[in-house]
């Protein structure tokens, strides 16, 4: 059984292909508080948020605007590692004591050339990610 088995954004995989990249994956527990990546973080892997949920914001003349919530089986640094630049745009903080699993960069992305249906599951995530922050950017 891999690591990766509840995540529906892989469920096309084979056994084989999730376990083959459940050997790329770390489980990293993030205490409350802790920043998992800052605005400007180069993208060096992408995570699944196991339990809990991380606050993503950005700060601009040292107010801090919340950008969104991500929630427990959802995908953090995807935007960073698929999008137009390779840095983080905002930056993520654990709202409680947090289970997430880490995806090494090359690995997700290697999966991705193998198999389009991921990458367009990932893209569409994107895509409305980058929709609700134009939305928000508007009433700031």
């Amino acid at each position: 059984m891999s690591i990766l088995d509840w995540l529906e954004i892989i469920e096309s995989l084979s056994d084989f292909e999730r376990d083959n990249l459940s050997m790329f994956c770390q489980i990293k527990d993030i205490p409350k508080g802790e920043k998992l990546f800052k605005e400007w973080d180069e993208a060096t892997a992408m995570y699944i948020l196991k339990e809990w949920q991380f606050e993503i914001y950005k700060e601009s003349n040292w107010n801090k605007i919340v950008l969104w919530i991500v929630d427990a089986e959802e995908i953090l640094w995807e935007m960073a590692l698929f999008g137009d630049n390779s840095k983080r745009m905002a930056t993520a903080i654990a709202t409680k004591d947090c289970k997430l699993i880490t995806i090494l960069s090359f690995s997700i992305k290697e999966l991705t050339n193998k198999y389009p249906s991921l990458l367009n599951k990932i893209k569409t995530i994107i895509d409305d990610r980058v929709i609700d922050n134009k939305i928000l950017e508007s009433t700031i």
